[in-house]
């Protein structure tokens, strides 16, 4: 609830400390109680019931997973109560409440500590005919579905405030959406492995890095490139990042992706057909995976890469190079491509390339010429063009298999 004093605080720059907890601290002492409770207590219950944790070492694994999961609460709390904080409020403001919900959140963590405690010593509990304890650990376990629907609501209630004062709601909710259904696809057909490692997921490990990486990084690196393009537009074309003009726009991008694409699925079939004879993704998956899961990692790849990477690239030169905007964009292209290579990198070494100068040809080709393409792409026509020049270049070389 926002008072008359937070909105004169929010009008002079000053706060004056309020006795009741606001939204931001209400949000910043649930999120990290309730992170804290779900780590330390519920989680520790799981991995006693799946035989993953000996009893022993329940209560030393209880506390170190509650500071954990606190910790991890009281971060996506502080995000979620600046950007969901009341209207009328400023930032200053809300941070000034979150400061003051601190004097609550010490006290709160030590109960909820000892709740967490309580809520792992259930199955103990309960195998050793326990009455007291049992009973003890029920009440913290209501305990603790409490804390949980209460962070849930305020929560909810901050997202939907956040979400409002989001001024690029409905392509950011467009691009987030497509992001996971494109990592879905990708764990789902090609289950993903530890970057610079060869430990792979597990079916709920692939679920759990899906939600992670659409809404921990995705979503923020989403959310920062259309923010950045909406300040650097003045400089730029608005159609270079909006969407087609009319049907003969639409087909010029479409055709200028489809070109792109064939261009750089001819550069792979000296490595794909010739004497190398590495196996492409259709011959290993077959045709129409192959094609879904380039169009999955087109999305993805160029979300991160084009539209934050090169965008971010882009700013920064503008801002601290003298403005020449040939510069920023030649730079932006090599940073994005840089970073293009040192992501695909990996998969190079298990090819088994017979010598430096093929490894050379298959990096620079497959890899930096595309990347730079994609880039120019991005620069001159959009993001739109960029993914699909990316996505027509797997099916084209998909097609190629047959």
């Amino acid at each position: 609830m926002t008072t008359n004093a937070d909105l004169q605080a929010g009008a002079t720059g000053t706060h004056v400390p309020q006795r009741e907890v606001e939204l931001p601290a209400a949000v910043l002492i649930a999120w990290s109680l309730a992170g804290g409770l779900l780590l330390g207590g519920v989680a520790v219950v799981g991995l006693l019931a799946t035989d993953r944790l000996s009893a022993h070492a329940f209560l030393m694994m209880s506390v170190l997973l509650y500071a954990i999961g606190a910790a991890l609460g009281l971060l996506h709390g502080l995000v979620l109560g600046i950007f969901g904080r009341p209207d009328g409020t400023t930032p200053r403001v809300a941070a000034g409440q979150m400061a003051h919900g601190l004097i609550y959140l010490v006290p709160a963590l030590l109960l909820g500590w000892l709740t967490a405690g309580w809520v792992a010593t259930l199955p103990i509990a309960l195998h050793s005919h326990k009455v007291f304890a049992t009973a003890v650990s029920v009440l913290a376990w209501l305990l603790t579905f409490g804390v949980l629907a209460f962070a849930a609501g305020a929560g909810l209630d901050a997202a939907k405030l956040a979400y409002r004062r989001w001024p690029d709601r409905v392509p950011g909710t467009l691009l987030v959406g497509a992001t996971f259904v494109a990592l879905a696809v990708t764990v789902a057909i090609r289950r993903p492995t530890i970057w610079f490692t060869d430990v792979r997921l597990t079916g709920i490990g692939a679920a759990v890095f899906v939600i992670a990486a659409t809404f921990w990084f995705y979503g923020p690196i989403i959310t920062t490139g259309l923010a950045l393009l909406r300040k650097v537009r003045p400089l730029l074309p608005v159609a270079r990042f909006g969407p087609a003009r009319g049907w003969r726009d639409l087909l010029g991008r479409a055709g200028l992706a489809g070109a792109a694409g064939v261009v750089v699925a001819l550069l792979a079939v000296p490595f794909s057909e010739g004497v190398l004879g590495i196996p492409t993704d259709a011959s290993r998956l077959g045709v129409t995976r192959a094609v879904v899961l380039a169009v999955a990692d087109a999305v993805a790849d160029e979300l991160a890469l084009r539209l934050f990477l090169f965008t971010v690239a882009f700013v920064l030169v503008m801002r601290f190079v003298p403005p020449r905007r040939e510069w920023a964009v030649g730079v932006a292209v090599v940073v994005a491509t840089l970073a293009d290579m040192l992501v695909h990198w990996p998969m190079v070494p298990a090819l088994g390339l017979p010598g430096v100068a093929v490894t050379v040809s298959y990096v620079v080709a497959r890899m930096a010429i595309p990347a730079v393409l994609f880039g120019y792409l991005f620069w001159r026509r959009g993001l739109g063009t960029a993914i699909a020049a990316h996505a027509s270049a797997g099916a084209v070389l998909g097609l190629l298999a047959i």
